[in-house]
């Protein structure tokens, strides 16, 4: 019987019974013929029919696995790629990162692409001796705290606007963010905005020989992850250092204190009170608090390069109040980095209108026009846009922030408030190194509609404009030069 089912299936090759028959034969065949006959069946059927269904599919399959396969080999040769990238240098470099820096240095481009010069119409506070190139993105809050500190000081610098898509200006860098300083008479790199804020201020503090005295006690922690991502790690980043004491200039006319200028000032003017003389102790870290030796000359007490009288002596509590000055000054400068600054992004981009307009303030503010070609200035301004709208929703969940974002921004800004309390600084009467940094991350966001709902809806506008008063007033050059 299945043979003349067969025989029968063969007069209708093209029609839609024959595979009807021929499948109720394949199944007739499975329980009642021999397994031989049906295996030999099979054969010729698939003979004298060929699928066109399972070429198709047979040729899908095989388009799938070359596909798979060249992606798998170009990620695998990507891959191993960069994690043969500095294989030479990594027992080296972790321990002693000034070989990546040196590889770094010789790679930059000479003379660096300048977009700007500032100068002061003042001297500098302190003599600050080195020329200083800051690379940066002209609305980064990092950037921003940087400025905010050398402008305080009034210590000139030049700018090279890098662009935050192509970045070309920054590619010779291992370090790969922003802000970069460059101490051009050594050639030396400072990165991290608080690493650099730390080295400058020891430096104002106590000055060396050279300017590598001081930055060699800031090493960076250097590591590689398994795709060859290197990470940088300043672990002593909030503290101020001492260098050696045959690298100081004058050792024996220096604050070797961590606190701030009015705390040595007051701690200085206690010690030549009790007439004791210290000895200069080698550098360590300046939660360990060493007193200086000063010099007392018909009623004055030098204090690096400034004076104080001996009726503005204090009692010798204000030593372990110069501690605690210092402590609270550390605390809240980790407190901008960790918390504060965190809750800008998520209120300048929280919906696409408000990211678009402050892609267009960052333009404004940074001069793009006469610095970047018009398609790369439209790359950062629309791409930019949309990208961070959609970053702003993952920040806001990675660190906890409020639904309404301005909420947490409110908080942040009232707590500093209240830190401040009734005095016209962090500081005291003078901004210290946390109110640098607060209004540094400030001027970040000043031409967004977020920075205005803050001045009006928190206490914090005072104080800014008291900051604003003390930063800003002296630039006397803002030359540009375009760049292509």
């Amino acid at each position: 019987m299945s043979l003349l089912f067969v025989s029968a299936s063969r007069t209708c090759r093209s029609s839609f019974s024959r595979q009807h028959i021929l499948l109720s034969t394949s199944r007739f065949q499975s329980t009642q013929i021999n397994p031989e006959i049906h295996q030999t069946q099979n054969q010729q059927t698939k003979a004298d029919y060929p699928s066109s269904s399972s070429s198709n599919s047979s040729r899908r399959y095989r388009f799938y696995f070359l596909s798979i396969a060249a992606g798998a080999l170009i990620g695998g040769a990507y891959t191993f790629r960069q994690s043969r990238k500095y294989e030479g240098l990594m027992p080296e470099y972790i321990t002693n990162s000034e070989q990546l820096q040196r590889k770094a240095m010789e790679a930059r481009p000479m003379p660096p692409p300048v977009t700007k010069h500032i100068t002061f119409d003042e001297g500098p506070r302190v003599n600050f001796p080195f020329k200083l190139t800051l690379y940066q993105y002209v609305t980064c809050p990092f950037c921003c705290k940087v400025r905010a500190y050398l402008n305080y000081n009034r210590i000139p610098y030049d700018i090279v606007e890098v662009n935050s898509v192509m970045r070309s200006e920054t590619k010779w860098s291992i370090y790969k963010k922003v802000p970069i300083l460059v101490i051009e008479n050594e050639e030396i790199q400072l990165n991290d905005s608080s690493m650099i804020i730390s080295a400058i201020e020891s430096y104002l503090r106590m000055p060396t020989k050279r300017f590598e005295n001081i930055s060699k006690l800031y090493q960076s922690v250097v590591e590689k992850d398994e795709k060859g991502k290197l990470s940088f790690n300043y672990p002593n980043k909030y503290f101020l250092v001492e260098p050696l004491t045959n690298e100081r200039v004058d050792p024996t006319k220096q604050v070797q204190t961590e606190k701030t200028k009015d705390d040595a000032r007051d701690n200085d003017a206690t010690t030549t009170t009790k007439n004791v003389n210290n000895q200069s102790s080698p550098w360590f870290f300046t939660k360990f608090f060493s007193k200086s030796k000063s010099e007392h000359k018909e009623g004055l007490v030098n204090i690096g390069s400034g004076t104080v009288t001996d009726n503005e002596t204090k009692s010798i509590t204000s030593y372990n109040k110069s501690s605690e000055q210092y402590k609270l000054e550390r605390k809240w400068r980790e407190w901008v980095d960790t918390k504060f600054v965190h809750t800008l992004s998520p209120n300048i981009y929280c919906t696409l209108n408000q990211s678009l307009n402050t892609f267009r303030w960052f333009s404004q503010a940074g001069d793009w026009e006469q610095i970047f070609p018009w398609y790369q200035r439209w790359i950062i301004v629309y791409v930019g846009a949309v990208v961070m709208r959609g970053v702003a929703g993952r920040l806001r969940k990675k660190y906890n922030l409020n639904d309404n974002v301005r909420i947490s921004l409110y908080e942040c800004a009232n707590e500093w408030v209240k830190a401040v309390g009734n005095k016209n600084f962090l500081g005291g009467s003078q901004p210290n190194l946390a109110d640098l940094n607060v209004y540094g991350i400030l001027t970040a966001i000043q031409g967004c509609e977020a920075f205005q709902d803050l001045m009006s809806n928190t206490k914090i506008q005072p104080w800014f404009e008291r900051m604003k008063h003390s930063v800003e007033p002296h630039f006397a050059d803002n030359r540009l030069r375009a760049t292509t």
